[in-house]
């Protein structure tokens, strides 16, 4: 273990074997953090925050502060449960959770968080995700396996991205993505799929070219969009297309996608 004698560790909180503390940096007393954690100088990690293995945090990134809401009382106590092998860059800001939802904000595994990104109170953040510089996350937002959200891009509170979907830098996204689709614009709108996401993950070609039929069925015509979802999952044999229509037919905030309109 390997702690700068300026930085400041209150009394309570624990640390695994290996840990790195950097200089100025404060680990609150309600903190644990696992082994193999590198904390680099002048970061914050405070409130009930717990940390696994392999983790490391870049300078003035702040983790565990109180939720930017209302409703929270000192006394809630709401966690910050951080998995393993996640990296946090410099300047960003990520909350506990609320009583209004399950009272804890939570990052997965695997996630590289860059500069200056916000992760508001309740967001629960999957695996291998990918939030870019300055990218803004409100409250109770969920990120799904794979995503990746651009750099600048703001997300409403509740919405719901699919794993392996893709944001572009600036947007502003107010209704749910489905999973495997590309998003942009203020307000963003779908604008395809993410093909090389796909390709990237060893998704077979036979499989990819059918979720692109999929996709045309659901987007790109009048039908009723829940009514094709239902046609299409009595017939595949695809479990990317299964998740793809099921999210269709569980969304809670609505699709963003643009109606054909007949002349």
């Amino acid at each position: 273990m390997a702690i700068d004698k300026r930085a400041v560790i209150e009394d309570g909180a624990v640390l695994g074997e290996n840990v790195e503390v950097g200089p100025f940096s404060y680990i609150g007393k309600n903190v644990k953090i696992a082994n193999n954690v590198k904390i680099h100088s002048n970061a914050v990690i405070t409130g009930n925050t717990e940390m696994d293995e392999g983790c490391e945090v870049f300078p003035f990134a702040v983790l565990g502060t109180d939720p930017q809401d209302f409703s929270y009382k000192k006394s809630d106590f709401t966690k910050l449960l951080i998995g393993k092998n996640n990296t946090f860059r410099e300047h960003i800001l990520i909350n506990t959770g609320t009583l209004k939802d399950k009272g804890q904000t939570v990052i997965g595994n695997n996630n590289l968080i860059m500069g200056q990104v916000h992760v508001a109170h309740d967001v629960v953040i999957a695996d291998n995700v990918i939030l870019v510089n300055a990218a803004i996350l409100a409250g109770h937002v969920q990120v799904k396996n794979n995503s990746i959200i651009g750099g600048g891009s703001a997300v409403h509170q509740f919405v719901t991205l699919g794993e392996f979907s893709m944001i572009a830098g600036a947007a502003a996204v107010s209704q749910d993505i489905p999973p495997y689709c590309v998003a942009e614009g203020n307000r963003a709108e779908l604008k395809g799929l993410n093909l090389v996401g796909l390709r990237r993950s060893n998704i077979d070609k036979t499989e990819i070219d059918e979720l692109r039929q999929v996709y045309r069925k659901l987007f790109r015509t009048n039908d009723p969009i829940k009514d094709s979802a239902t046609n299409i999952l009595s017939t595949t044999k695809f479990q990317s297309v299964e998740k793809l229509c099921n999210f269709v037919l569980n969304t809670n905030r609505g699709i963003p996608y643009k109606r054909i309109i007949n002349e």
